[in-house]
């Protein structure tokens, strides 16, 4: 366990200063100098508790060579303690050092593993409330949806027999062309609110994720330099395994990088996408980050970006996050986004196989 915070020379003032005036005490006043002597513990346990085990033991050393002329080097004016005394005092700066950084260290690594078992806690609930409302959304949806594409079917069948008899070269045919492609477009609304409520069936397996990438990059190169974007792709020398549905993951993938283009709209700007290893939570995982220059998101959208429905464009539908963040977490894994990076920094984090 690494100790605290790097030693400063200033830390160990108060030791200089209870050796000054051990100096500065005669020899004659027996119970002064056992109070000084004893007074040393004080920045020994300070030092600990503020730096670790190293920090007391520097701040050990540091008392010892303060005290150590005064007790036995100077004479005629020196500490008037039996030598036996002295010695086992110089004995216990040391030993109550050891102990008290050992225990400071212990602490400090209960409180650290303390706070990622709270950071763990409230990741697993937000996971949690957000997936009992993309349950609950889900199961609405789909009833919306399925009740929406009966009539619309019957629209659909209407308009092939009508079509017919409107002619091409009537007033009534740009209105009537009009009409069927508002159905086609409702049906294709209504197919993704299913594809939404429907869970995706995955078919996991071993994988590279850098297969992913390559991907991913294929799918968005054209868009990228049509936006004027300048998309850059990381990844390392060695194969980032896990388990999962590739198809699926790059579909997760391309709806973050969608979502991202319409951010930087046609002003262009940067993106890179990242992929790697990094332990987080104390175990080894495997992320994809996609990253991007565009305008921070507001801190009150942040905690609802993956919610169904939620949409930072008018074109949008507010399904591609959501649908993203369902299937990752299908995977066992955690899509979180915030405002760093770049600036806008999306991150699937998977169990690394």
């Amino acid at each position: 366990m690494a100790s605290g915070a790097p030693v400063e020379i200033r830390d160990y003032r108060p030791g200089w200063l209870i050796g000054l005036c051990h100096y500065a005490t005669g020899t004659h006043h027996h119970w002064v100098h056992d109070i000084l002597r004893r007074l040393y513990y004080l920045p020994i346990v300070l030092a600990a508790f503020q730096r670790g085990l190293t920090g007391a033991l520097v701040a050990a050393t540091v008392v010892s060579v303060t005290y150590l002329p005064h007790a036995f080097l100077v004479y005629g004016h020196h500490d008037p303690a039996p030598p036996v005394e002295k010695a086992l005092e110089l004995v216990l700066y040391f030993a109550v050092g050891a102990v008290a950084g050992w225990l400071a260290d212990q602490e400090r690594r209960r409180r650290a593993e303390l706070r990622e078992s709270l950071a763990e806690q409230r990741r697993l609930q937000t996971q949690l409330v957000r997936a009992g409302r993309l349950g609950a959304l889900g199961e609405v949806v789909a009833g919306i949806a399925h009740e929406i594409k009966n009539p619309l079917h019957a629209l659909a069948g209407t308009a092939e027999v009508v079509d017919p008899l409107v002619p091409v070269d009537a007033e009534e045919r740009r209105l009537w062309e009009r009409h069927v492609q508002e159905i086609q477009r409702l049906g294709e609304v209504a197919e993704r609110f299913l594809s939404f409520a429907r869970p995706q069936v995955l078919r996991p397996g071993p994988l590279d994720l850098r297969q992913v990438v390559e991907r991913l990059r294929d799918l968005v190169a054209a868009d990228a330099r049509q936006k004027n974007v300048a998309l850059t792709v990381t990844r390392p020398d060695a194969p980032v395994p896990v388990h999962g549905d590739r198809d699926l993951l790059a579909q997760v993938g391309l709806n973050i990088v969608i979502n991202g283009l319409h951010a930087l709209r046609e002003s262009g700007g940067r993106m890179e996408i990242t992929v790697g290893t990094a332990p987080r939570d104390g175990r080894p995982q495997a992320f994809l980050r996609i990253e991007n220059d565009g305008p921070p998101i507001p801190d009150e959208e942040v905690e609802h970006i993956f919610d169904p429905f939620h949409s930072g464009h008018e074109e949008g539908t507010g399904l591609g996050l959501a649908i993203a963040s369902r299937i990752v977490e299908q995977h066992e894994g955690y899509l979180e986004v915030e405002n760093g990076g770049l600036g806008v920094r999306f991150t699937v984090w998977l169990p690394r196989r």
